[in-house]
């Protein structure tokens, strides 16, 4: 009997889900955003920013309906995204009714300036990330102003031969799209293209923990 086998070892999940209801709430969370720098015009500070605005980290504590419903929508996105990646060890569960609560940790907002960029970064103390992308013009593409990823593993040098070719593939870019949002695992080292787009890009980006409900 043949014994051989490839293994393929701790994949790794990026979730994306696109909101239906985005272009019925986009004004009001565009006008909830303007108002915002007006009362802090003050942008927060980063290593990894470049002419950009970014909200203080508590916009999920902020009172607006549309922003609600947005801080909704990321919530169950992270539900479903820890559903799916973690099904096999929730089917072994002695409770079939078990229920997961979502802790969002922290949560903002950038207003990017024409050519405005994120240099890559991650998200430390938390399991979950994401992007959720507001406003991008027509002319966003994957070049200019895209979310990308870089490879987790083998981040050293590999050989250029073609069996390294899966290794070598270091960047992965996710078109910004309106009203969609991307989740992924918070040790993911992820950045954003410039953006020299006509309308201003626009997104919201928080962090989660996902616990069992006891």
């Amino acid at each position: 009997m043949n014994k051989n086998k490839i293994h393929s070892l701790w994949p790794i999940f990026i979730g994306e889900f696109h909101n239906p209801n985005h272009q019925e709430i986009k004004t009001d969370l565009i006008k909830f955003f303007k108002e915002y720098e007006t009362k802090n015009q003050k942008s927060r500070e980063g290593l990894e920013n470049y002419d950009l605005f970014e909200s203080e980290y508590f916009l999920h504590k902020e009172k607006n309906n549309a922003l609600s419903k947005i801080i909704n929508f990321i919530a169950e996105g992270f539900l479903i995204m820890t559903k799916n990646v973690n099904k096999e060890k929730l089917d072994k569960m002695e409770n079939k009714d078990t229920k997961l609560n979502v802790k969002i940790k922290n949560s903002w907002f950038i207003r990017y300036n024409k050519g405005g960029m994120v240099t890559p970064h991650d998200h430390g103390e938390c399991s979950l990330s994401c992007v959720y992308y507001v406003q991008v013009g027509d002319d966003a593409n994957i070049n200019n102003g895209s979310t990308y990823f870089l490879r987790p593993f083998n981040r050293g040098s590999t050989h250029k031969d073609f069996a390294g070719i899966r290794y070598n593939n270091a960047t992965q870019l996710f078109n910004a799209e309106e009203g969609k949002l991307l989740i992924w695992p918070s040790f993911m080292l992820h950045g954003s293209k410039p953006y020299t787009g006509e309308k201003n890009r626009i997104i919201i980006s928080a962090n989660a923990d996902v616990d069992i409900n006891k």
